[in-house]
């Protein structure tokens, strides 16, 4: 993919933030189309290669799919930014969505998402099974991967379904069953080569790669067809002094499906 001087690219970085400028590998970068401003495209790439690794790598579907019959696909964590792309993704190569969130409902809805159920209420599983309508549940995207998420979609895939996967975003804590794969989705693994994060290592995967150069290049289709749409995104006011307070909402669990973004023109005294 090539790029002219002026363009206006987006892309996610590998390493480190909160900079206004950063060197990056072209094969995850796009053009970014006149209907979306810089604030929106970067909350992008970072969550839907994430997303789409998951989708498209970890599971067997493809780009170009068109699944026939409707298959339903369980994704948690449907209003957060990785999963609110895996829904999008998801239902652009036809399959049926039970997404589940919580007070972030509406935007898993917006997403897409066939059935929304919210996790916060009694019985979730048993909801997701009555949502199944008696459809065996074989694949499952887990955006949370903690707190009993994963427990709870193995709990719903039985033991004689064939080549059962939930894909995970994070390492899982505990011992799962074993009749299901649970295949982890990483940004860092399409660079082709390992990448240290925090105390362990990201093995890099040259079949990734070669994906996420494809991938991207769809990804602009996608954007500029206004397929794809991008997450909420709430500026938070005074540049990089307004950090402390976008961790504290964090902390306090205060954000539900939107992107906070730091402008650094913004921050005093620059």
């Amino acid at each position: 993919m090539q790029f002219k001087k002026g363009e206006r690219v987006a892309s996610f970085n590998l390493a480190g933030g909160f900079a206004e400028y950063a060197a990056f590998p072209a094969l995850t970068t796009f053009h970014i189309p006149d209907s979306l401003n810089f604030e929106e495209a970067s909350t992008i790439p970072l969550a839907i290669t994430t997303a789409a690794l998951g989708i498209f790598r970890r599971l067997p579907f493809h780009l170009n799919d068109k699944v026939s019959p409707p298959q339903t696909i369980v994704v948690w964590g449907a209003s957060g930014s990785v999963g609110n792309y895996a829904v999008q993704l998801s239902k652009l190569i036809g399959l049926r969505v039970i997404g589940v969130a919580g007070a972030g409902g509406p935007v898993a809805r917006l997403a897409g998402a066939d059935v929304v159920l919210d996790y916060r209420t009694r019985h979730v599983t048993a909801q997701i099974r009555h949502a199944l309508n008696g459809e065996p549940l074989q694949y499952a995207f887990d955006a949370i991967s903690e707190g009993g998420t994963s427990e709870a979609l193995a709990s719903l895939i039985k033991p004689d379904v064939q080549d059962a996967r939930i894909v995970l975003v994070l390492s899982p804590s505990r011992a799962l069953p074993s009749h299901i794969q649970y295949p982890q989705a990483s940004v860092f693994s399409c660079y082709g080569k390992d990448q240290k994060l925090g105390h362990g290592i990201i093995r890099g995967d040259p079949e990734d790669k070669a994906f996420a150069i494809q991938f991207f290049e769809r990804l602009e289709e996608w954007l500029r067809e206004g397929k794809i749409r991008p997450n909420k995104v709430t500026i938070v006011p005074g540049g990089l002094t307004g950090i402390p307070d976008g961790f504290r909402r964090m902390k306090e669990r205060k954000i539900s499906g939107e992107k906070l973004v730091y402008c650094i023109a913004e921050t005093p005294g620059l």
